[in-house]
This record gives structure tokens, C-alpha cells and sequence, in this order.
């Protein structure tokens, strides 16, 4: 067994407006942020850089699992309007090295899909094995939360 292997843990909504009004909402996160996910967000800025810009860092928090989580993230790929990746600085890059969020347009709407990368294997499954069902299930929970969120703030205006 490896001693680490990847998951894609993947959501996807369709979303009643263009691709470049999902992008815009992201280019303002510091302002959306809470209003994205009330009940969990916590706090987002930009800390280096301009919005959605390749390189630019952020720092978020939010609560995972009733805790307050603290985050550091670099942009390591931006295609505007269609794509935003961005890379965990550490210690959340050992579990989760990335996170992407893809914008396709789909006729007279779009389709927003939200990817988190996970490091898992036989070694992680051993440290954390009730851990790790609980983490999935609570990211599972909370992506699908901010995937219909979106879908409501963004029809609605």
C-alpha cells in the first residue's frame, strides 16, 4: 500500500448567471466572504498581490468541525472567468496540498465545481482513522453548504 494517495473530493452546482458574475464574486471574497458561508466563515484578506491574481497569498478562517481553522494559501494557477487553484502553506498542505474552483459556462448558466485534494494512505489512515471519516464528511458538508449558498446569492441579485 502507498504511502500516500490522492482523493478529489469534488462538488458542483449549476448556477443560473454568467461565468464572469461567479468571478467577480470571487475577486471581492474579502467582502463576500462571510456572507459566502455565514455560519463558518470566519475571516478572508488579501495579505500579497491583488484578488485572483497568480501569486497573490490570502490568509482565511473558518470553523472545520466546530474549531476555528486558520489558513494561508498561495494562487498558483489563475485562466479568468474558468479556473482558481489555490496551494496550502503549511501545516495544511501535509493533508491538503490544493484546492480548485472551475467556472463553466453552460448555455444560459454556469457550472461552479469546487475540487479539494487530500493526501490519504495507508500511513495517514492509521493516525487519523476516525479523524479522516470525520474530516471528509465535515468538508463534504461544508462545500455543498457554500456551493448552494452561492447558487442563492448569486440568482437572487
Amino acid at each position: 500500500m502507498p504511502l500516500f494517495r490522492q482523493l478529489l473530493l469534488k462538488d458542483s452546482i449549476s448556477i443560473n448567471t454568467a461565468p464572469e458574475k461567479i468571478w467577480d464574486f470571487f475577486t471581492t471574497l474579502d467582502k463576500n466572504y462571510t456572507i459566502w458561508h455565514p455560519e463558518d466563515h470566519i475571516v478572508f484578506k488579501w495579505i500579497k498581490g491583488k484578488p485572483l491574481e497568480q501569486g497573490s497569498t490570502c490568509y482565511a478562517e473558518q470553523y472545520v468541525t466546530g474549531k476555528a481553522t486558520k489558513y494561508n494559501a498561495t494562487l498558483s494557477e489563475i485562466i479568468p472567468h474558468k479556473k482558481i487553484v489555490f496551494k496550502w502553506s503549511y501545516p495544511v498542505s501535509l493533508m491538503s496540498p490544493k484546492v480548485e474552483w472551475l467556472i463553466e459556462p453552460k448555455g444560459s448558466h454556469s457550472v461552479f465545481t469546487a475540487i479539494t485534494y487530500i493526501r490519504a494512505g495507508h500511513l495517514l489512515s492509521k493516525l487519523f482513522k476516525k479523524g479522516m471519516k470525520k474530516m471528509v464528511e465535515a468538508h463534504n458538508k461544508h462545500t455543498w453548504e457554500e456551493a448552494k449558498n452561492l447558487k442563492k446569492i448569486l440568482e437572487r441579485d
